[in-house]
C-alpha cells in the first residue's frame, strides 16, 4: 500500500507523522512525505488558522484522505499506533522527541489540551522514543511536573545518559526544590520555560524563581516565562509581569492569544532578548532601528518605571 504524510504546518518535526510512517512501514506499506499518487493519505493541521488550507488540500488527493491535528479536531492516533517509536528518518531529525506524560491537571480556559488529552497520566518512558543517534531528546508533556516520582525517575534517566533537555513547559506552582535540583543537573538544549499567565500566578513564579536560583540555574540564559497577553490582562498588567522577571534576572517570552498593534509590540520587544535587557517597553518604538541605551529603574511594588521625562529616542 502507498501511503502519504501531508505536515500542513508543524514547526518543528511533526510526532504523529513520524509515528505513523513507523507504523506502516512495519507493515510493509510505502512510506513517503509530501503529496503524492497514494492509496491512503494522512493531513496534519496543527493549528486552526490553517484548517481551511488543510481541507482544501485534501480535496485534491486521491484515495482515502484522513484529516487529523489540533486544527481540525482532537482524535487520537489509532491504539496500535500511539505508541510507537517514530520513524526519525521521515524529517532530518536532530533530537529525540516524546510524552512521558499526557493531560494536564489545570483546566484553564484559553487551553485546548483538557479537552484534546483530558487529565494528566503516565504515557512513555523516554527511553521508549529515545534514538541513540541524537544527544538531545524533546519532552513534550504539557505538564511534566505533575506527577512528582515520574518526573523524577524520567528526569533522572536523562541525565544519567548525558542527554540534553529541550523540553515543553513547566508549570511553576508545581515546582519543587527537589525537582529545581534536578533540573540544575541536566544539560539544557534550550531554556527551561514556565508560564506566567496570569497576575494571581505572582507568588508562585517569584518562588519558582527562587528555587531554581537556590538550585543553581542561570536565570539569565536557562530560564525563560511565557506570558500570555491579549486574553484577560490589561496592558499595565502585561508591562508589570515583562518587567517584573526583569527586575528578577530573568526572561519573559511574549505569547499573544490574539494578534493587535499592543500584543505584538510587547512581543516585538520581550522576544529579542538583548532588547528586552537593554531597554524598557515604553521606550520601545518599533517603527525606530536604535534605542535608548540606558535601562530604566524599576519599582516591582508600584509595577512601573520611574519618570518618563527624560527618555529621548536616538
Amino acid at each position: 500500500m502507498k501511503i502519504s504524510l501531508l505536515d500542513v504546518d508543524s514547526k518543528i518535526p511533526n510526532l504523529a507523522l513520524m509515528q505513523l510512517s513507523a507504523y506502516h512501514k512495519s507493515r510493509g506499506d510505502q512510506v513517503t512525505l509530501g503529496m503524492n499518487e497514494a492509496d491512503k493519505t494522512y493531513i496534519s493541521c496543527v493549528f486552526t488558522k490553517n484548517r481551511s488550507k488543510a481541507l482544501g488540500i485534501a480535496k485534491m488527493c486521491s484515495g482515502e484522505v484522513i484529516l487529523g491535528g489540533s486544527g481540525i479536531n482532537y482524535q487520537w492516533l489509532p491504539d496500535a499506533v500511539q505508541k510507537v517509536k517514530p520513524d526519525y528518518d521521515l524529517y532530518p531529525s536532530i533530537y529525540s522527541q516524546g510524552r512521558t506524560t499526557t493531560g494536564c491537571p489545570r483546566d484553564c480556559p484559553f487551553c485546548i489540551v483538557p479537552l484534546k488529552e483530558g487529565m494528566i497520566q503516565k504515557w512513555q518512558h523516554p527511553s521508549e522514543f529515545y534514538d541513540d543517534h541524537f544527544d538531545t531528546i524533546m519532552i513534550m508533556d504539557n505538564n511534566w511536573l505533575a506527577i512528582p516520582k515520574w518526573f523524577e525517575e524520567t528526569i533522572k534517566w536523562i541525565t544519567d545518559h548525558d542527554l540534553k533537555l529541550w523540553e515543553g513547559g513547566l508549570d511553576a506552582r508545581l515546582l519543587t526544590k527537589k525537582s529545581a535540583k534536578l533540573l540544575s543537573e541536566v544539560r539544557l538544549e534550550k531554556p527551561l520555560k514556565f508560564a506566567f499567565d496570569s497576575l494571581n500566578d505572582e507568588p508562585a513564579v517569584r518562588r519558582a524563581i527562587k528555587l531554581l536560583k537556590d538550585a543553581g540555574v542561570d536565570l539569565r540564559h536557562s530560564v525563560q516565562f511565557y506570558v500570555l497577553v491579549g486574553y484577560d490582562t490589561t496592558q499595565e498588567q502585561d508591562k508589570y509581569r515583562c518587567r517584573l522577571l526583569k527586575e528578577l534576572g530573568t526572561n519573559a517570552f511574549v505569547m499573544p492569544y490574539v494578534k493587535n498593534e499592543w500584543t505584538q509590540r510587547i512581543a516585538r520587544w520581550a522576544n529579542k532578548k538583548w532588547l528586552f535587557q537593554k531597554i524598557d517597553i515604553d521606550d520601545y518604538d518599533p517603527h525606530y532601528r536604535a534605542h535608548r541605551t540606558a535601562s530604566v529603574p524599576f519599582d516591582a511594588e508600584k509595577g512601573k518605571s520611574e519618570s518618563q521625562e527624560d527618555r529621548i529616542k536616538d
